[in-house]
This record gives structure tokens, sequence and C-alpha cells, in this order.
């Protein structure tokens, strides 16, 4: 139980860096390399990179203790609650065909990781 929570910080730490990403780039432009450089220095985006870092000593952590082969399908629920949040977050259209998808990788992971 503790090594599958471990995992599911680290998507913790994967689906709030990808929201905040999301929200660093709302309503911005991006035409040139100034534009990228700017949006850097966005607290949001700052936030999402630190999120990132930490995901990723996680990740380094998680990978000594667990076999990556149980570890990683976890992973995949970043996906679906990217999806889920950004539904109800930036009230994203959600098309049907998503949700399925969506609805498979949670019960794959779910298979892969018993």
């Amino acid at each position: 139980m503790k090594d599958f929570m471990l995992c599911l910080s680290n998507v913790g730490f994967l689906v709030g860096g990808q929201l905040l990403f999301k929200r660093g780039v709302s309503g911005r432009e991006i035409s040139s390399l100034p534009d990228v450089v700017k949006l850097m220095f966005k607290p949001s985006i700052i936030v999402a990179i630190i999120l990132y870092a930490g995901a990723t000593l996680l990740w380094i952590y998680i990978l000594t203790r667990i076999p990556i082969s149980y570890a990683y399908p976890i992973q995949a629920l970043a996906f679906p609650l990217v999806v889920v949040c950004s539904f109800f977050l930036f009230k994203e259209a959600v098309p049907i065909q998503r949700w399925i998808g969506l609805g498979i990788i949670v019960l794959g992971a779910f298979i892969a990781s018993r």
C-alpha cells in the first residue's frame, strides 16, 4: 500500500504541474522565443517546474524501491486525472470517446497494479 501511495503522490505532482502549466499559458500567444522566456517567470509556471522537479526526484526514489513494471502503469493515471481536472477547472469539452478511452486507461492501471 505504501508503494502504491508513493506512486500516486508522484502522479499528483505530475497532474498539478500540468494544470499549472495550462493555467500559466491560458490566454497567451507565443510567437517568439522571448514570449516563451517571459512565460517562464510567471508564478504558475515556476511552481509547475518545481512540481516537475519534485516528481522527478520522487520518481528516482520510487525506482529504488519498486519494480518499474509495477510503478510505471500507475503513472498512466495522470492522463485521466488531467482530463477530469481540465473539464472542471478549465471548462474544456471532453467528448464521449475520450471518456471511454480514459476509462480504459484507469482499468488498465488497476489491472496492472494487481
